[in-house]
């Protein structure tokens, strides 16, 4: 068994080593407004949900190469708003495409040809495309160094594509939705047939 003493690594080492540990992890595809109401959309992969009293979810947010805070950031602190898109395969290249270092004032979903629709409980639109969509207000913020923050989205409402959740238990009607999951590097995959492992009862288990 190999071991890794992080306090001996550079953060660069680190951040490497975790994003290839921890997989797959699922991608927020966030939507957010500017000053001038342009949308702006970028994905996250430090990104999970967190509890359901009261539903909040948790994104780990980097800045540019340029050592400049995201206009992702910039717009939740100015705004207290933002929507997660959950993306399926089929919108994985563009999702992909709206991580590159656009300018700011430029929009992501505009140039890459992607609809967005209004939000109902927020002022931010979402993909229009997307499987689910979150809608989230701002709860708190936690800042680690200039290189990393963390935001908490407490989720008002959640937008999803026709037939996914049964409407009266509210159970998903399908194994999955083909959700992008990321990996390391450039690294994405498909999640494969589920298989359902109940937790048994503690007495029933035999070593």
């Amino acid at each position: 068994m190999s071991l890794f003493q992080f306090d001996q690594l550079t953060a660069q080492e680190r951040y490497k080593m975790l994003c290839a540990a921890v997989i797959p992890r699922p991608v927020a595809w966030i939507t957010t407004i500017d000053p001038d109401g342009v949308v702006n959309a970028a994905p996250y992969s430090f990104f999970n949900v967190f509890a359901e009293d009261p539903p909040l979810l948790i994104v780990g947010m980097n800045r540019k190469t340029t050592g400049e805070r995201k206009d992702t950031l910039t717009n939740i602190e100015r705004s207290g708003v933002f929507t997660v898109n959950l993306a399926d395969t089929a919108l994985r290249d563009a999702m992909v495409a709206t991580a590159a270092e656009f300018p700011s004032g430029e929009s992501e979903p505009q140039i890459m040809g992607l609809d967005v629709t209004p939000g109902s409980t927020i002022a931010v639109p979402r993909l229009t495309q997307a499987p689910i969509s979150l809608e989230c207000t701002l709860l708190d913020q936690k800042s680690f160094g200039p290189e990393r923050e963390l935001v908490f989205g407490k989720v008002s409402a959640l937008y999803a594509r026709d037939g996914l959740f049964d409407e009266a238990t509210l159970r998903m009607t399908v194994p999955h939705y083909d959700p992008v999951a990321r990996l390391f590097g450039a690294g994405y995959a498909q999640l494969a047939e589920p298989t359902e492992r109940p937790i048994p009862d503690w007495r029933t288990i035999k070593v």
